[in-house]
């Protein structure tokens, strides 16, 4: 069937549709909504008549009479529908349909109907296979032509409704893997939290289960280290309140000769900055204006990468001091905010071991004299026994009582007895070595354990402390028989004279007897007596 003869009776189908059912036309061109058509037609007449059609139906259209005007203006107009003749001079219809399918820019679909006569028939499978989405057959009906319009009209608008909800789809696939990552984060940062509040339990039920503050600041050192893989740490704090200078009182990681020398005033600049901050700080972040103190001098020479201020019973400040990481991580602020924590835990531990040294203190010291009591004389001595026995290394022991002290409290008032026993506490305690235990043993009598001294040792200890008290003025003393407050000295030594904590007690005091019936203010040794 040739082009001419096809032509001829599309013409005769035109007139006979022309001004032919108005109402169903009116239908048609609020369906097709004013869509773009590209009709790619080369026969010249045939395409202004299609074209004049289509526009009657509503539709813009533009025309093009070869394949290569087709690609042109195909990218000018972006139509919405292209009806595609097969059979075009130079590229065919089925060329510039891949052509068209190539072209990535379009954002819509964009269906293409081609058009064919019947012998062109086994070309409309490649054409299909080609990109086309339809195919009309010459000669057609406009009807008909106009129905498969409006159909791809309808399949492009589902086609673009989907890849519109394609497109949203992926952005919320887009935004679901991002809250995926996030969550993941989270949730790796919930579970590293977890397991820092796991470990701060387990720190502040040890640190809180220890009593001994030297043990506790020792315990803490360690778990500071390794929490936090530091190569060194220090706790720089000073027991005594009424003294005013900080010193290190441990430290892990650091020579002797590193920290030494380290005197830091409590009135340092720095350290009252710290005590007003009360948070961990990096040395870096420590303001200009504080780099001249003392502290900061004194800290940097170590050196020290972190301070953190712990405040102990709100109003004496200690410092721990932290070195560079094992593996030069800085310290984060999650870092920051455990050893902040972990500040509060050793705080308050620090405060406890405190107050139950205090209470320990109380119950094992003399109320009146400020020396120990019985209670923990008898405790020492049994534990100086015991090393004696594992070390073979002597235990002397000095019982010594005041003479003609009845004598003294009658004349004079209990009140003027207990200040003499004061006094002699005082002496004591200024007489004796510093491991020594001098201890008020009841009413008047007194006692002093020497660990490691052996008769000869403690013979000469006994006689400074007689002649200590007998040079001492004690007030009134004149009243004494002699005019004089003196003691009378026993003493026995471990294993020369005793054998046992009981043994030794009783031995001492054998000798104290026999000094007080020799006539008073004397010392007497227990191996005296046997010889």
């Amino acid at each position: 069937m040739n082009e001419s003869y096809v032509f001829s009776i599309l013409k005769l189908k035109i007139r006979n549709f022309a001004g032919r059912d108005k109402q169903s036309s009116s239908v048609t061109h609020m369906e097709n909504n004013s869509a773009k058509l590209l009709i790619v037609e080369d026969h010249h007449e045939m395409l202004q008549v299609m074209s004049k059609y289509l526009k009657e139906q509503g539709f813009k259209v533009v025309g093009a009479e070869s394949g290569e005007a087709a690609l042109e203006k195909f990218s000018e107009f972006v139509p919405d529908i292209v009806l595609m003749d097969i059979m075009l001079p130079g590229m065919s219809g089925i060329e510039a349909t891949r052509k068209i399918r190539r072209i990535n820019d379009i954002d819509s679909y964009i269906p293409i109907l081609m058009i064919t006569a019947k012998n062109e028939v086994e070309d409309v499978v490649t054409g299909l296979e080609s990109g086309a989405d339809d195919y009309i057959v010459k000669p057609f009906n406009f009807q008909e032509l106009v129905a498969r319009i409006n159909s791809a009209i309808r399949i492009k608008k589902l086609n673009d409704m989907l890849r519109s909800q394609s497109r949203e789809l992926e952005h919320a696939n887009e935004q679901i893997s991002g809250l995926n990552e996030s969550l993941i984060s989270k949730n790796k940062e919930l579970r590293k939290k977890i397991f820092d509040l796991h470990n701060l339990f387990d720190i502040s039920w040890e640190l809180h289960s220890i009593l001994d503050i030297h043990r506790l600041i020792n315990s803490t050192l360690l778990t500071l280290v390794g929490q936090f893989s530091c190569r060194s740490a220090m706790f720089i704090y000073n027991y005594e309140r009424a003294e005013h200078t900080l010193t290190v009182v441990n430290s892990k990681g650091l020579f002797k000769s590193d920290i030494e020398d380290i005197r830091i005033a409590k009135s340092d600049p720095l350290v009252e900055y710290l005590f007003k901050k009360h948070r961990p700080m990096v040395m870096e972040d420590i303001p200009a204006e504080y780099h001249d103190s003392k502290c900061y001098q004194q800290l940097s020479k170590v050196p020290v990468a972190l301070i953190s201020p712990v405040i102990v019973n709100q109003r004496e400040i200690a410092l721990l001091c932290l070195g560079v990481r094992v593996k030069n991580k800085a310290y984060d602020v999650n870092e920051m905010e455990i050893l902040s924590t972990i500040n509060n835990i050793v705080s308050i531990a620090i405060s406890n071991a405190a107050l139950y040294e205090e209470v320990t203190q109380l119950s094992y010291t003399d109320g009146l004299t400020g020396l120990h009591n019985y209670r923990y004389f008898e405790m020492r001595l049994k534990e100086e026994v015991v090393r004696y026995k594992r070390n073979e290394q002597n235990v002397s022991l000095i019982i010594l009582d005041v003479d003609y002290f009845k004598n003294y409290n009658d004349t004079l008032g209990h009140q003027a007895g207990d200040e003499v026993l004061r006094d002699l506490g005082k002496i004591l305690r200024q007489t004796v070595r510093e491991n020594d235990i001098a201890a008020r043993y009841g009413g008047e009598e007194f006692a002093v354990v020497l660990p490691g001294i052996g008769p000869k040792g403690v013979r000469i200890l006994a006689e400074r402390i007689r002649k200590n008290i007998e040079e001492y003025y004690f007030p009134n003393e004149e009243v004494q028989p002699s005019g004089k407050v003196t003691v009378s000295i026993g003493i026995a030594t471990l294993p020369m004279d005793a054998d046992s904590v009981t043994d030794l007690i009783h031995k001492a005091d054998t000798a104290l007897y026999k000094a007080k019936n020799q006539g008073r203010n004397r010392v007497v040794t227990y191996s005296e007596i046997t010889d």
